[in-house]
């Protein structure tokens, strides 16, 4: 699938078609002709970092990783608790009577 450049008010914005049809993609390459990778070498000044990190916005990947904190606070809450009640169930001594 080839990626097409739309200026939009003086702004390129790049577009992609797939099955359900097109969506505004973030290129990791600033000049779209030119490839990265030259022979063996790399040619690091065309590659755009902000979308090759963040996916082309700061704010998503901060999301990201808040929703992944939030998972991990709560795995590992859920560990703390599980060990407090095995420690509980350790500790008591149960009175089983026989008849």
């Amino acid at each position: 699938m080839k990626i097409e450049e739309v200026i939009v008010n003086g702004e390129k914005v790049y577009l992609k078609k797939d099955r359900l049809g097109w969506h505004e993609v973030h290129p990791i390459k600033k000049d779209i002709a030119q490839p990265i990778r030259i022979g063996k070498k790399i040619n690091w000044k065309n590659i755009n970092w902000k979308n090759l990190i963040s996916g082309g916005s700061w704010v998503k990947l901060g999301i990201i990783f808040f929703i992944i904190l939030i998972i991990c606070g709560c795995i590992y809450e859920y560990s703390t608790a599980v060990r407090i009640a095995n420690e509980c169930i350790d500790s008591t001594i149960l009175y089983i009577p026989l008849n």
